[in-house]
């Protein structure tokens, strides 16, 4: 079953389920959620690789996300507050925290009247080669490909890879196993060499979507004056983690932060993990960020906020909002009847 199909049955199901979420609230609730947002676009347009449902929401749909909490009564918490107030204990009311991950120019342009228009505090976790026009975006790359052709072949390593997409359906599946492949087969000494035997002549200028997506420096500076706005890090380079050996890891990580410092002048004390699920991001990634002094580091995992988390500060999970997280789906989420299901019954998602 495909991500895609996977994300229509939830949608369909959900107006059901949600009748059965308050019984997960006392257990699976928590104090609260972090959400995560990649791109807000003001409109999705034609159709598209799965992926891309999970990195693009429309600005109507952050403003019903922001009126969902606020009508519940929410408290809004930058990423400041809720370290203070979960390492002193100081939790008393149910809150949320927007992130937006790697740095996309919508943020600024899209996203962010909307989150002043209500006072919302938000943190963008950036990376750094994204401003420095050094990011080569292979998921938008690959997008394009596969909506394009009816097969994908190519040959690494000695290996010969071949994926039909005449269909949306072969188009997702070979998605997902070539985004697997970049990741799991990843090097630094070989990365770019991948991505041209993935794309052959598809795409000749490997930079060309970061000049069109990201955000600059200077529009990061110009964010950075409004108390709203928190910048976090998310490494250089946007390279998975688990396949750095220890010096990279360190570098990948300080590097963004020490850049983010020198353009912008203020402390950054919050970071993402590029790739944070639990194959993506684990023990050594986790102990590498503690180290190295940030407050709060968040992963991709699937959960809410407990008093528990405050023991593990490095490794917070998050809930994605993406075009089928509408109010039935945030139910499930935020009662935490889904993240009971999809962690077989664990609580405090973490280590």
């Amino acid at each position: 079953m495909t991500p895609q199909t996977q994300r229509k049955i939830l949608a369909h199901t959900a107006p059901f389920l949600k009748t059965l979420s308050w019984m997960f609230e006392p257990f699976y609730g928590g104090l609260g959620h972090v959400l995560t947002f990649h791109r807000v676009v003001t409109d999705i347009g034609e159709q598209r690789i799965h992926n891309h449902r999970t990195l693009e929401i429309t600005s109507e749909h952050l403003e019903r996300t922001i009126l969902f909490f606020k009508n519940k009564g929410y408290s809004f918490y930058s990423l400041d507050e809720l370290f203070d107030r979960l390492t002193l204990g100081g939790i008393n009311e149910k809150f949320v925290v927007f992130t937006f991950d790697d740095g996309y120019r919508d943020n600024l342009t899209v996203a962010y009247p909307i989150l002043k228009k209500y006072g919302v505090p938000f943190t963008i976790y950036i990376t750094t080669c994204f401003p420095d026009r050094t990011a080569i975006l292979w998921w938008y790359m690959l997008e394009d490909m596969l909506r394009a052709k009816n097969k994908v072949d190519f040959k690494w390593a000695g290996t010969q890879y071949s994926y039909p997409c005449h269909t949306q359906t072969e188009k997702e599946i070979a998605f997902d196993n070539i985004r697997r492949f970049i990741t799991q087969l990843f090097s630094i000494e070989s990365h770019d060499e991948m991505y041209r035997a993935v794309f052959g002549n598809f795409q000749s200028n490997l930079f060309a979507p970061v000049s069109e997506f990201a955000l600059s420096w200077e529009d990061i500076r110009e964010l950075r004056n409004d108390p709203l706005v928190t910048i976090g890090a998310h490494t250089v380079n946007h390279f998975p983690l688990k396949q750095l050996d220890d010096e990279a890891l360190g570098n990948e990580i300080m590097g963004s932060k020490k850049i983010i410092e020198t353009q912008t002048g203020l402390a950054v004390e919050h970071f993402a993990y590029p790739f944070g699920k639990a194959t993506e991001a684990s023990f050594r990634e986790f102990e590498a960020v503690k180290s190295l002094g940030f407050k709060t580091a968040v992963t991709t995992r699937v959960g809410n906020v407990f008093a528990e988390h405050k023991n593990s500060l490095e490794s917070l999970p998050r809930i994605s909002i993406n075009q089928v997280t509408e109010a039935a789906v945030l139910e499930l989420q935020t009662s935490g009847m889904l993240p009971c299901l999809l962690n077989k019954g664990k609580r405090a998602v973490a280590h």
